[in-house]
């Protein structure tokens, strides 16, 4: 389509037959043929590695040669959005979900906070590379532009775990990165390096000539030599020649070692400076979009012909490049796109700041809200971030996304998130809902600070603060009675549709039956079960079924508590939403209703729900002391006083004057009762402390002793002398063993089981 206004179009640009990434129309290509026979004999290599500059030719040679392999072949392609360790993981997911078999959802599994990183992710890496149906090619694209240390153990554990026959290709700018040197010494790595993908005088002759430019061999030879074989030198040498006439410009062509500049001037002057106005605008005015669709480049333009004005670049432009077959999704050569966005920052940075807040409010109202989210980081515009990531906060709370928020805040400054009240909170509820109690009094005392003194009655009428306020209720550091006037203050400042809401319902709940007020308690705790299945909300539905299951247990109706317990046991499992602090308290029920049946999990069960309770001392006093409680019942139903009688006694360090005359006494009484009536009491493995729990949570990781201490606070002798403890209340001699051992408990997070 004619772009400009009123102006005779500009001449087509020529197809590129060596540019670096496919253009998808039939361009006829410069065929690498001694670099896709070289691919083909080592076939049985099992990794691959492409590492030159920019512009060489790395994507279009792998591109090439994933139509003439006959494997299952996926490409990863690799951005700084996925510079993050979950998220690279969940990518790398797809891709072997997309070549065979489907698991059952492993993305839930994946976490980049350890010890699940290390004993979980990077071993579920390691198995679905060798779990495949079939013989594959995973290409994994841009690696230069991962920075972030996990995201390299991610490919360092496939590249250690492809089979034989199979293939993983890691294409970078970089040189190699150093955890290939256990492939190169095994004799399982082929490199392909910058003077591979050179052109020699065949290819480059074949280029010159599908763009019509005649040289002689003299000349030709020349060109190369001083290109030394860059492939997207000499194309855009080619198209320079083509303006200037046989011969071309008098400097001989482009050097490769100058290649950043050139490429950049070169774009400037041989492709952009041929362009019209409004096509060059649009070019420079889409260019922070790393996906092109119509919808959005209208939005960001204001315009509403971009549906039409896509194609027509990508036909005359080969730059601009499909990302399928669609024909409405395209992104620009990551050449073009960075001498675009060099041009945008140095004519008009106000502008780009814009362009980014226009394509997130955009993305926000399409529901991409990673797009969103990173647009409006780019545009350094917090506010727009806490508009886009407040309505998703608390769906991301109660469904198991605690690292996709993890990762919508990392990177930001702790001042910057101390300016913008919702940030604030969201860093609060992070941090309590990951357990780390420290980080969550450090933030709930900055929200404090910005609501002012009087935020506790401000929470019945601002949003942010009755969301504050809902926190403050569930850590219950004021008690009972004032978590149910924090809870009350939050219902009556939370709009209808608030994700808080049934959070603040269901503390309410809980904190009148422990008062003894059952109606009322039971009544609020329905009102929670209720809201979070209209807001989608599996665990708090979970929770608030749980809690109503364990006061069933408690007043003798074992059918009833049974049906709860094991009705929240399956939303937990559906949604996979085991990892998350607060899920301690249905698993602490499920142990107890398990070990009340004589199912034979029962006791991994309850060595789950010891670990996750040991994450969450200093959030909510009062499951502290009831969990412990409930978790000790469960142990003398599996005849292990040895066990119980411990968990009575962490309950009482932890019972405060607040619960001493409520129903957590009743608690309390029933655990002792029955720990007296036990005949049988062998000594249990189970009976780590909470700090050996800790501690026992990283022995299945790749870390050090030294290196466990540096993530728990611990000194290194500290850490050592609770391994010790650990091998001997365990009865093993060393690491692998206790692994082992804890594994069979359920006192740690085993890798994915097939």
């Amino acid at each position: 389509m004619n772009l400009s206004q009123g102006a005779e179009p500009p001449p087509a640009l020529p197809a590129p037959p060596a540019l670096p990434g496919p253009t998808g129309q039939g361009t006829a290509w410069v065929a690498r043929t001694r670099l896709l026979a070289r691919l083909s004999a080592a076939a049985r290599t099992p990794v691959v590695l492409v590492s030159a500059p920019a512009g060489s030719g790395k994507s279009t040679l792998l591109h090439q040669w994933s139509h003439l392999d006959g494997r299952a072949c996926v490409t990863v392609s690799a951005t700084s959005w996925l510079d993050d360790p979950a998220r690279l993981a969940r990518a790398l997911v797809d891709a072997f979900e997309r070549i065979g078999p489907p698991g059952s959802d492993p993305r839930a599994g994946v976490t980049a906070q350890e010890p699940g990183w290390a004993t979980v992710v990077l071993p579920g890496l390691a198995r679905l590379a060798v779990t495949r149906l079939c013989d594959f090619v995973l290409v994994v694209d841009d690696v230069h532009l991962l920075q972030a240390a996990a995201c390299h153990e991610a490919l360092a554990a496939v590249a250690d775990a492809v089979p034989e026959g199979s293939q993983v290709v890691l294409a970078t700018r970089e040189e190699a990165p150093r955890y290939l040197a256990r492939a190169r010494a095994a004799g399982r790595l082929l490199e392909i390096e910058p003077d591979d993908l050179a052109f020699d005088l065949e290819e480059a002759a074949a280029l010159f000539a599908g763009l019509a430019v005649t040289l002689s061999d003299e000349e030709l030879a020349e060109t190369v030599e001083r290109a030394e074989g860059w492939a997207v030198g000499l194309y855009l040498h080619a198209l320079s020649m083509r303006g200037h006439g046989t011969g071309g410009p008098r400097d001989g062509g482009p050097s490769r070692r100058g290649r950043d500049g050139f490429v950049f001037d070169y774009i400037g002057t041989q492709v952009l400076d041929g362009l019209d106005p409004r096509t060059r605008h649009f070019l420079t005015r889409t260019a922070p979009l790393e996906e092109l669709r119509p919808a959005v480049c209208d939005a960001i333009l204001d315009r509403q012909d971009s549906v039409a004005v896509l194609p027509g670049l990508c036909e005359s432009l080969q730059l601009v490049i499909p990302v399928d077959d669609s024909g409405r999704r395209f992104r620009y050569h990551h050449l073009l796109r960075d001498a675009l966005l060099s041009e945008l920052t140095r004519e008009s940075p106000a502008e780009l700041d814009d362009l980014h807040r226009r394509a997130a409010r955009w993305f926000a109202e399409a529901g991409d809200l990673d797009q969103a989210v990173r647009h409006a980081r780019a545009a350094r515009d917090h506010r727009l971030l806490a508009d886009v990531l407040w309505p998703a906060l608390p769906d991301c709370l109660t469904s198991g996304s605690l690292d996709r928020l993890a990762g919508w805040l990392r990177g930001i400054s702790d001042h910057d998130l101390q300016q913008e009240p919702r940030l604030t909170a969201a860093a609060a509820w992070l941090a309590l809902q990951q357990g780390d109690a420290e980080r969550m009094d450090r933030w709930i005392l900055h929200a404090e600070r910005l609501a002012g003194i009087h935020w506790r009655d401000l929470a019945r009428t601002d949003e942010v603060t009755a969301a504050l306020a809902c926190a403050e209720a569930v850590v219950g550091r004021g008690g009972l009675a004032d978590s149910i006037a924090l809870s009350e203050a939050a219902l009556a400042g939370l709009p209808p549709d608030s994700g808080f809401r049934s959070a603040a319902a269901f503390v309410r709940g809980v904190c009148l039956t422990l008062q003894r007020d059952l109606p009322a308690g039971l009544e609020g705790l329905r009102t929670a079960e209720g809201l979070a299945r209209a807001l989608g909300q599996p665990l708090l539905v979970a929770d608030s079924l749980s809690w109503q299951g364990l006061l069933a247990l408690a007043s003798g109706d074992q059918r009833r508590g049974t049906e709860l317990v094991l009705e929240a046991r399956s939303l937990i499992g559906d949604h996979h939403l085991e990892r998350l602090a607060t899920s301690a308290h249905c698993v602490t029920a499920l142990a107890l209703v398990l070990a009340l049946n004589h199912d034979p999990s029962a006791a991994r069960v309850l060595g789950t729900a010891r670990r996750l309770t040991a994450g969450t001392d200093g959030i909510a006093p009062w499951f502290a002391v009831c969990g412990r409680l409930v978790q000790a019942r469960a142990a003398v139903a599996l005849a292990d006083g040895s066990l119980a009688r411990r968990l009575i006694g962490e309950a009482k360090v932890h019972l405060t004057a607040d619960l001493r005359d409520t129903l957590v006494s009743d608690f309390l009484a029933e655990a002792q009762q029955a720990l007296t009536m036990l005949s049988v009491d062998g000594v249990s493995a189970a009976t780590l402390s909470p700090a050996e729990i800790r501690v026992l949570q990283f022995l299945p990781s790749h870390l050090t002793i030294p290196q466990i201490g540096e993530h728990l606070c611990l000194s290194p002798h500290t850490v050592k002398s609770h391994t010790l403890a650990i091998y001997r209340k365990l009865g093993v001699s060393s690491r692998d063993e206790a692994v082992e051992r804890a594994q069979r408990l359920g006192l740690v997070e085993g890798p994915p089981r097939d």
